[in-house]
């Protein structure tokens, strides 16, 4: 019997409820899903933005306690802290020093072939506003890759450079982190995304559950009602028979009966919203004027990928 008693006594631990980790490290595919569509959402937007390749890995989760995260992280780094309504509590995005590097060289032509080092030194004025782009970019990537989850909206609250000013919790809370590796032409360097255990126990259950997927079950009915929908969309065709050169003077003294001497083209090119699309010939059918389509002036390829270039303009127009 006092065998047994002192075999318990051994078993017996310590329990401090004010030190010891409240979490349990329980797998989260929700997250691991929300982290692949992230990274190929960043991907596509910095290729956009810096119009290089860019590599992302899917990223690692890890959970930290918040005092070592802070002692992990090096300095300088580029620190962004940001808020995510209605979930409470405050994000950390961290970009490290050679990543740093890495972007703004690429963004002014380099390739990283060679390495610069910022070590005991801050980052200067053009490195930040290069970067603070970027994280904006980042930020408005992550808010779409969540969207599944919630509509979240960000708002930075500040950036930090130096690691010990960008504190989110306390020293024994857990924080669960993300850290992707991203690799710009011969450079590369490395993202985090902090977020305070606290801040995501609301979404606890939805990320364990794993219901979140990128596969969407095929709605025929849906599909079929969008066709049909979409088929029916009343579009104006424009077809320009000739045009003819007339000085302002000669404009401005026309009057009622005024007649123009106009040569019938043997072709005229059919256009929707400015957007030529048919080559055909002018004629009659019937009682009335019409054309006859002979052939396709731009293949579906071509006129997405002109659409597309087109918004991308107008797109770049305004944030100029």
């Amino acid at each position: 019997m006092s065998e047994s008693v002192a075999d318990k006594e051994k078993t017996v631990r310590a329990y401090n409820l004010f030190v010891e980790d409240r979490v349990t490290r329980a797998r989260m595919p929700t997250l691991e899903v929300i982290n692949d569509r992230f990274s190929r959402f960043l991907r596509a937007a910095l290729f956009q933005h810096l119009r290089k390749t860019v590599n992302l890995s899917q990223g690692t989760i890890e959970m930290v306690k918040h005092s070592e995260l802070i002692e992990s992280l090096t300095s300088p780094s580029y620190l962004a802290l940001i808020s995510l309504r209605p979930l409470r509590g405050t994000m950390l995005l961290v970009a490290d020093a050679p990543l740093v590097v890495a972007i703004v060289e690429s963004r002014f032509g380099g390739n990283g072939r060679f390495p610069a080092s910022i070590v005991h030194r801050e980052f200067t004025p053009v490195e930040q506003k290069v970067m603070t782009r970027v994280m904006e970019i980042a930020i408005d990537q992550f808010v779409a890759a969540w969207q599944r989850l919630g509509n979240f909206q960000s708002e930075i609250i500040r950036y930090e450079f130096n690691p010990q000013f960008a504190s989110v919790a306390t020293a024994g809370e857990a924080i669960v982190v993300i850290t992707f590796t991203v690799k710009v032409d011969a450079a590369e360097g490395s993202m985090r995304i902090c977020l305070p255990y606290t801040m995501l126990e609301p979404l606890r259950d939805q990320l364990i559950s794993g219901v979140v997927s990128d596969a969407v079950d095929a709605d025929d009915h849906w599909y079929e009602m969008l066709k049909s929908g979409v088929e029916q969309v009343m579009m104006p065709l424009r077809v320009e028979l000739a045009d003819i050169e007339i000085s302002v003077r000669d404009l401005m003294d026309l009057k009622a009966g005024d007649v123009f001497e106009l040569d019938r083209p043997q072709s005229v090119v059919i256009e929707a919203d400015g957007m030529p699309l048919f080559r055909g010939r002018w004629g009659r059918y019937g009682h009335k004027s019409a054309v006859r389509i002979e052939e396709a002036v731009l293949t579906l390829e071509e006129l997405l990928n002109t659409t597309n270039l087109q918004g991308r303009g107008e797109d770049h127009g305004q944030r100029n």
